[in-house]
This record gives C-alpha cells, sequence and structure tokens, in this order.
C-alpha cells in the first residue's frame, strides 16, 4: 500500500465564503448595536423575532460606508439590500412611519 500523495495536479486556491463570514469589530464600532442587541434578547427569553429591529440596526451599522469624512469606511460586511438579509417587512413599516407632503 502506497501513502505517497502527489499534491502537484491539483492547485487549490483558497477564496472567502460568499456569506456568513466577516472581519470582526476589533474597534468596537458597533458594539452599541450589538448590546442593545444581546440586551434585547435576554429581556425577550432570546426570542429574536421580538428583536428583528435591533438586528437590523446591528446590521446597518456593519454595512455602513457613510462614516465622518476624516475615518476610514467600516467594511465590516459586504453591503447588502436589507431585503435580501429578510428585513422586507421592516423597510415596509418605517415607509409607512413616514407621513406624506
Amino acid at each position: 500500500m502506497s501513502t505517497a500523495m502527489n499534491f502537484s495536479t491539483k492547485s487549490f486556491t483558497p477564496r472567502p465564503p460568499d456569506k456568513g463570514a466577516f472581519p470582526l469589530d476589533h474597534f468596537g464600532e458597533c458594539s452599541t448595536f450589538k448590546e442593545r442587541f444581546m440586551e434585547c434578547l435576554r429581556h425577550s427569553g432570546y426570542e429574536s423575532a421580538a428583536c428583528r429591529q435591533r438586528a437590523m440596526a446591528y446590521l446597518e451599522c456593519r454595512m455602513d460606508r457613510r462614516v465622518r469624512p476624516a475615518t476610514p469606511a467600516r467594511q465590516l460586511m459586504a453591503n447588502e439590500p436589507l431585503e435580501k438579509l429578510g428585513f422586507k417587512d421592516l423597510i415596509n413599516e418605517k415607509s409607512e412611519e413616514k407621513p406624506e407632503k
């Protein structure tokens, strides 16, 4: 039985996953939003549906590229439409709350 392996026949080029992995918030730029979400989870008995507004705010913070001009963009998460992340109903509620002129 031969245990020799030939690694030169295939080349492997690693690539990051499309979804589910993003840089950690090392500088705590979104920690306030995270703490509010975690507090809501604790108060609701870890029922995530009750805290969707805060989850959406946290994701918006991570995607936010509109930072002060002197500071670099956060780039903690790829900019993704909130509808694709499951918040379409909350976005519709926001638009209905705005009074029409």
